[in-house]
């Protein structure tokens, strides 16, 4: 990738990712609009995970963890490299209702 492909990233809006979560862990996904965002701006440079699902045994866990993982998640489900992640704005919502989490 070059800086202005990864800038690009950054001069839109947030990279929304959903998630769901039960009683055993958390679903994460690109927003369907984030994932054609990309894939127009950085074509077959990325390549997108699907889903990442991360377990947890309690929801003092999942909290804890979700703001170490935010970066790692972006990263994985995005494609994108470190650098370019860290200057990435995201919004995790809940893919039902689409509220902000």
């Amino acid at each position: 990738m070059n800086a202005s492909a990864g800038q690009a990233a950054v001069d839109g809006e947030a990279i929304v990712i959903y998630q769901s979560t039960d009683r055993e862990g958390s679903t994460f996904s690109l927003s369907p609009d984030a994932r054609r965002s990309l894939q127009q701006r950085f074509g077959d440079k990325l390549h997108f995970a699907p889903r990442i699902f991360i377990a947890h045994e309690t929801r003092g866990d999942f909290q804890r963890l979700h703001g170490s993982l935010a970066k790692q998640l972006v990263a994985l489900l995005t494609g994108l490299g470190d650098e370019h992640v860290a200057r990435v704005s995201v919004e995790f919502r809940d893919p039902v209702t689409g509220r902000a989490l």
